[in-house]
């Protein structure tokens, strides 16, 4: 395996190297309190330059992006697929949005999520609910009511 670097600069930001099995590499920078920023390289190897651009970019608009991921998802959780109950509905139309604790993760083939760790949401429990985007752009409601995060 390539000797993986303890520690990547990206934008004046630090990110630390995870410990993790010999199939990925992760780095993580705690931006503050409340939000975090992870580098992920399947398989193990040091971040390409596209992958290190995005996570400059979702490090330095990341309040941004978290409002953008927020405004989207308060428009697709809609959808009748999602069938949130009427109360769930009502709480999308709230002044504050019913995510927080946003953090993002960035693959190495550009795209990356932002996860929002904690909601009011039933479906959100117990992984939070999250979007996928490409660039800057989100595509898709990742919803992890089912997912195996261990």
């Amino acid at each position: 395996m390539t000797d993986l670097p303890e520690h990547v600069v990206i934008g004046g930001t630090t990110f630390s190297r995870v410990e993790s099995d010999d199939s990925i590499a992760c780095w993580a920078s705690i931006l503050d309190d409340t939000r975090s920023v992870f580098l992920l390289v399947e398989p193990a190897a040091v971040p390409g330059p596209a992958q290190l651009r995005l996570a400059g970019t979702v490090v330095s608009r990341f309040g941004e992006l978290a409002e953008v991921a927020a405004e989207y998802l308060r428009h697709r959780l809609r959808e009748p697929r999602f069938d949130l109950p009427p109360a769930e509905l009502s709480a999308l139309d709230a002044p504050e949005a019913p995510f927080s604790e946003p953090e993002a993760v960035v693959w190495a083939d550009g795209t990356w999520l932002l996860r929002f760790t904690e909601s009011s949401l039933l479906m959100a429990d117990p992984f939070g609910v999250g979007v996928v985007f490409e660039g800057t752009t989100p595509r898709n409601v990742e919803d992890l009511s089912d997912a195996d995060l261990a």
